[in-house]
């Protein structure tokens, strides 16, 4: 199986790093923790040919959070994040006023990930790992097929 397609860079506003993963020969793409900048991302996933099937979530602080409503009204993605975060997620508009952020309502996710569930990627596994510690629901995701873990503020 040919190596995933792989980019990572940071998005406003704290440069929360944000990554396309995405499958070479299906085109099939995940983009995990989109926390701004989604004209961004969606062009990164453009030029990378890819699209987009699921957001995954590290956790629900809206660093990694706030362009994902968007990207799933541009790609009909299926936004994912573990259950025991829903509090953080009620609360993004109470964490952007206490960084002076801007806010717009986020969508609901779509899809709650359960520990050690897997979120297949064209042929690739991408394995959600729940990995509490910096949010009650933080998620690290393993993708064995490339050797990669994508933890968030995990690590």
């Amino acid at each position: 199986m040919a190596s995933l397609i792989r980019k990572t860079f940071s998005v406003p506003p704290l440069g929360c790093n944000c990554s396309i993963i995405g499958d070479p020969v299906t085109k099939q793409a995940v983009v995990i923790d989109p926390g701004g900048a989604a004209e961004r991302i969606l062009h990164e996933v453009q030029q990378l040919g890819l699209i987009v099937s699921h957001i995954l979530h590290t956790h629900a602080h809206f660093d990694h959070f706030l362009a994902s409503s968007e990207i799933k009204r541009a790609t009909g993605a299926t936004i994912c994040l573990h259950h025991d975060d829903l509090k953080l997620w009620e609360n993004l508009e109470l964490q952007c006023r206490m960084f002076g952020v801007s806010y717009l309502p986020a969508l609901l996710p779509d899809y709650w990930l359960a520990d050690e569930e897997t979120v297949m990627l064209g042929q690739a596994p991408i394995i959600a790992l729940h990995t509490p510690g910096h949010t009650p629901g933080s998620m690290s995701f393993h993708v064995p097929n490339d050797q990669l873990v994508l933890a968030g503020d995990t690590l």
